[in-house]
């Protein structure tokens, strides 16, 4: 049973990346920059976001808080965007009211990524320099820095914000070597969620959804090592989603099977200081 939903975990995170490059033929244009300033061509994009609530059932009464920051700065791009190399400084940040301490560390990154626009989102690959402090650490792991490398994806589809979109979706996956901490440990991590638009209340909508998130480790950490398989209804308002749901969690390695209530808070906004469109 353990290999078995350690195979279907791959085969998401598998499926995920490998439908975006099918998605690459009819890619997104973008609109190119008005000439006419010494700006045009620069762009210096960023973005944030934050995901807090009682999100693991196994974890009960557990508070957790992960965060991202992240600024770019574009140093070549093909017409329209579509192909992007952009040196990058990151900061990751968690925290939770337990004290577990894969869920409490600070870590920043200076890297380099090549990016690829796709109809629904954007393909990435990355490596970068880290350093990873986990500061309440009860299980001896010491703070470590050292290389990273990844490859990212990202897709979103009919934003609950468009009036004219009733099925607001996104999905994201991340595999590599991105925690100093862990060494060599190699990480896959994926999330897909699917919503309804039940009714608008101008620039908020209430949706119901469901949504699956997948996870395996090659060191099997029972924390890197799970499914989460959910449902429920949020409040999608202009940058954050505020919501409720029950969703079952299962541990591949130490078998531990949870239902249980979630409760969140998430936020994201992006940015683009100067130049053109990213």
């Amino acid at each position: 049973m353990k290999r078995l939903y350690k195979l279907v975990s791959l085969l998401f995170l598998s499926l995920t990346i490998v439908c975006g490059f099918a998605l690459t033929g009819n890619s997104q244009e973008v609109p190119h920059a008005v000439k006419g300033s010494v700006l045009d061509g620069v762009a210096l994009p960023g973005e944030m976001w934050s995901v807090t609530g009682f999100l693991s059932p196994v974890e009960k009464g557990n508070i957790q808080s992960e965060n991202y920051f992240e600024q770019r700065a574009v140093i070549f791009a093909t017409w329209h965007n579509l192909l992007t190399l952009t040196p990058y400084a990151g900061l990751g940040l968690g925290f939770d009211t337990t004290g577990y301490s894969w869920n409490n560390k600070i870590q920043t990154s200076v890297g380099f990524k090549v990016n690829k626009r796709v109809r629904f989102g954007v393909l990435s690959a990355g490596t970068a320099y880290a350093q990873e402090n986990r500061f309440r650490n009860a299980d001896g792991f010491k703070a470590a820095s050292g290389r990273i490398d990844f490859i990212s994806n990202w897709f979103g589809w009919n934003d609950a914000s468009e009036k004219e979109n009733r099925f607001p979706g996104s999905t994201w996956a991340i595999i590599g070597h991105y925690s100093p901490v862990e060494q060599g440990d190699l990480i896959e991590r994926g999330y897909i969620t699917q919503g309804f638009v039940l009714k608008r209340f101008g620039t908020k909508a209430l949706i119901p959804y469901g949504d699956l998130t997948i996870a395996h480790d090659s060191k099997g950490f029972d924390w890197e090592n799970l499914a989460r398989l959910g449902g429920g209804v949020k409040l999608s308002l202009p940058y954050t989603e505020i919501g409720a749901g029950y969703v079952h969690e299962t541990r591949f390695n130490s078998g531990i099977r949870v239902d249980g209530i979630k409760i969140f808070i998430n936020g994201s906004h992006s940015w683009n200081w100067f130049g053109r469109r990213y």
